[in-house]
């Protein structure tokens, strides 16, 4: 489709407000036909700067409800889509970093020259807390500096202390971190169980058992996915939970892995 073709669309009632450009708000996308991949293009190829590959929706369905442009870069994805209703970030363009495994981090900026600075600077390997001191409203989850700072299972292990006791148990959570093989694993809380994980990284390692707690009191203690042939026991307080679970840790369980799976080594 060319851009006059393009623009043509731009304006029509029937396509969704996701996919059509305000020419107040995204002047660049409005001249290049209505479309955001090639006016990030543009912009790019304006400053000299080269991005790779420019990428827009995976599928049909999504280029209808969605105005995407995505860079990819050796930790994840850098993506450019215009707001939508409910965004906080009510500016021209959505920014959204995403690191496989770890988190997100996201901004909202007037312009698509911006846009490609934080596009270069991401696929360059800047740290997110380089990005955080350059462009301070990026807003970024503290666990990702943790990860980057390599102290994301102590930052972890305090977020889940801080969970609402709505949420997860604090006996059970206490119990645990006061073992330490368990303080030194990456905790996760899941409809009230108590997980962990040998590697920092989504998904979690899935070898270690978990703690549940007992409707009318107590705690089990239910084997990992992949660890079927541990038998799963209740137990009447959280410090013999814990304790049956240290007994059943897989076989070298260390300290957390800062990373994802592929850095195990047993």
């Amino acid at each position: 489709m060319d851009d006059a073709s393009s623009l043509r669309d731009v304006g029509r009632a029937d396509v969704p407000e996701a996919v059509r450009p305000d020419p107040g708000l995204h002047p660049e996308v409005v001249a290049a036909g209505g479309d955001l991949v090639s006016a990030l293009r543009r912009a790019a190829e304006g400053m000299g700067v080269d991005l790779g590959a420019v990428r827009g929706a995976d599928s049909p369905t999504d280029r209808w409800r969605l105005a995407i442009a995505r860079v990819e870069g050796e930790r994840g994805w850098f993506s450019v889509t215009l707001p939508q209703n409910g965004r906080e970030f009510r500016r021209g363009y959505h920014v959204f970093l995403w690191w496989v495994g770890a988190g997100d981090a996201q901004v909202g900026v007037d312009d698509l020259e911006t846009a490609v600075e934080m596009a270069q600077a991401w696929r360059a390997g800047m740290k997110f807390s380089e990005f955080q001191a350059r462009w301070p409203s990026f807003r970024i989850d503290g666990l990702l500096l943790a990860h980057e700072r390599g102290e994301a299972v102590a930052f972890q292990w305090q977020r889940v202390r801080d969970t609402p006791h709505d949420l997860i148990d604090p006996e059970i959570v206490e119990a645990a971190y006061a073992a330490p093989a368990l303080r030194a694993l990456f905790p996760l809380v899941s409809h009230g169980s108590l997980q962990f994980s040998r590697y920092t990284h989504d998904p979690c390692s899935h070898d270690v058992p978990s703690l549940h707690p007992l409707f009318g009191g107590g705690w089990a203690v239910r084997a990992g996915v992949n660890r079927s042939e541990v038998p799963d026991r209740d137990a009447a307080t959280a410090a013999e939970a814990v304790e049956y679970l240290v007994s059943v840790l897989p076989e070298g369980c260390g300290p957390a892995v800062e990373g994802p799976a592929e850095l195990l080594t047993n």
